[in-house]
């Protein structure tokens, strides 16, 4: 299998990193020695072209529990090897091409350039043309009547959420929308621990009860029409990857049907359960193993999850506000124009996080 891998590194005459600015500066150490080793050279990434994607302005590397400073220098920007990267900047928003104003704005937004409100730093006003009550943002995104039969009409629309707790609520909401058959199906939890003797510290219930970040829920309701993240890859060749977005098109008992969503002549793929384990990164004292399929309702999402795609229409949902830098920009450049996006707030005025020092 290496040496399969090592062929394909040989050969390739040109690596593309996407999403560059995501990515903490040691992936970039590593991957600099495997291709090293790879390619039997002390040149940097072994002499191969390397050809990096993104955007400072998006979301940084995460940093758990990390200050400022912690995320700027986990950045690939304070890697030894940016110095000797030559650097091209792309000045034209071509997601957001036919509204000018829409791209101009985006960019000064992103750029932390927007005028500060009544002094306060990191504030901006959002226009009142994108603004709604919270209340009618899901409205504004999904239609009142969803089934199997029109999912095309909302399959490429999503609401955007800061954190997980209100994709959840979002996520509740929308389906009662959908009319299709539904079926619940529930997890069968333990705890993965040295002594047998601890397991009886966490009672099923217990265990039950938690979800943490990047596991399904005990209690995954469904419905046939309803979309869903895969939260693991499954086949990457068939592009079952984590982070795709698929359609259920039938309930079973010990597994469903689903198809992946804005993919012509896609077959149905089976989605079975398995074993999923706590990361240990999440305030849990203890790894927890989880034995459900591995998929969210997906009506919502959070902005960082957002990152690199495209949608037809937008709902931002901020009655709490971003916390990081990029959340703000990102959100709002999923989409083409003005007029696909609507912001549920309580009042035309938000946080936005920008690191200058990233910037310049």
């Amino acid at each position: 299998m290496q040496s399969e891998r090592a062929r394909k590194i040989r050969d390739a005459a040109l690596i593309v990193w996407d999403e560059a600015p995501m990515s903490p500066g040691l992936q970039l150490t590593v991957v600099d020695r495997l291709l090293r080793d790879v390619m039997g050279s002390e040149l940097p990434f072994g002499g191969k072209p390397m050809l990096f994607a993104g955007d400072f302005r998006q979301i940084l590397p995460v940093v758990r529990r990390g200050s400022r400073a912690d995320i700027v220098m986990s950045s690939i920007r304070h890697n030894s090897l940016w110095r000797g990267m030559e650097r091209f900047n792309l000045v034209r928003n071509m997601r957001a091409d036919n509204d000018a104003r829409f791209a101009a704005w985006l960019l000064q937004l992103g750029n932390g350039r927007l005028p500060a409100v009544d002094g306060v730093p990191d504030t901006v006003q959002i226009p009142r043309a994108m603004t709604c009550d919270v209340a009618d943002l899901i409205d504004f995104v999904y239609p009142e009547q969803m089934s199997l039969a029109n999912v095309d009409d909302f399959s490429r629309r999503i609401v955007l959420c800061p954190r997980n707790d209100e994709c959840r609520a979002v996520n509740r909401d929308v389906l009662q929308r959908v009319d299709g058959a539904q079926r619940s199906y529930t997890s069968i939890d333990t705890v993965v621990v040295d002594d047998p003797d601890e397991v009886a510290n966490f009672p099923t219930e217990f265990l039950n009860s938690l979800e943490p970040d990047g596991l399904p829920p005990y209690r995954l309701t469904l419905k046939v029409g309803s979309i869903v993240m895969l939260l693991r890859n499954l086949e990457p060749k068939r592009r079952l990857c984590n982070g795709t977005r698929l359609v259920v098109t039938e309930l079973r008992h010990h597994n469903f049907k689903a198809r992946i969503l804005n993919v012509d002549a896609q077959d149905d793929i089976v989605v079975p359960a398995i074993p999923l384990t706590s990361s240990g990164e999440d305030d849990l004292p203890i790894i927890m193993r989880r034995v459900q399929f591995p998929v969210r309702l997906s009506f919502a999402m959070t902005i960082n999850k957002s990152q690199g795609q495209t949608f037809d229409r937008v709902g931002l949902l901020l009655p709490s506000p971003v916390f990081t830098h990029g959340q703000l920009y990102v959100a709002f450049s999923r989409e083409r124009n003005a007029q696909s996006l609507r912001v549920g707030m309580y009042t035309d005025v938000t946080k936005n996080i920008v690191y200058r020092e990233v910037l310049d």
